[in-house]
């Protein structure tokens, strides 16, 4: 199922992405998002910096024969991947996502690039729910998931 996502910033690209990387920008986000346990970590790896989080969710919008796959959470483990800044601050990056215990996994791009309002993001992925029969009934509880993730940390 291909995910795509945008959002419009009235800052610049070197401003939103310092925010988006900020360790407690990504601590708090993840916090909002979480009912239990959750992590965070923000690495730099050469010229790459590494948002790493692991979120628990709610099966609350499930439908109930997902619920009864996947029992009373999710465990989300989402890696941000992004490159070095362009001359003009734009940056690509990578992002996968994992579902503890579920064979669900998303995989795709982000895209932070100047706009005439300030910065653009933008994440295209793919997401794959290898569940018989199941599958189906999951994605679109999965996308919206994955969409509430993908676009931030």
């Amino acid at each position: 199922m291909d995910i795509r996502t945008r959002a419009d910033y009235d800052h610049g690209p070197n401003e939103v992405f310092a925010v988006l990387t900020d360790p407690d920008f990504v601590a708090a986000t993840v916090n909002q998002m979480s009912v239990g346990g959750q992590s965070h970590q923000v690495t730099t790896r050469g010229d790459h910096t590494v948002v790493t989080t692991r979120r628990t969710l709610p099966t609350d919008d499930l439908p109930d024969v997902a619920k009864k796959f996947a029992g009373p959470v999710l465990i989300l483990d989402e890696v941000q991947d992004w490159g070095p800044a362009g001359p003009d601050g734009a940056r690509h990056g990578t992002v996968t996502l994992r579902i503890d215990g579920v064979p669900v996994a998303l995989t795709g791009t982000l895209d932070l690039t100047p706009s005439a309002k300030g910065a653009t993001q933008e994440v295209r992925a793919d997401l794959k729910a290898k569940v018989p029969l199941i599958g189906g009934t999951t994605r679109n509880p999965c996308r919206r998931r994955a969409s509430d993730a993908g676009a931030t940390p």
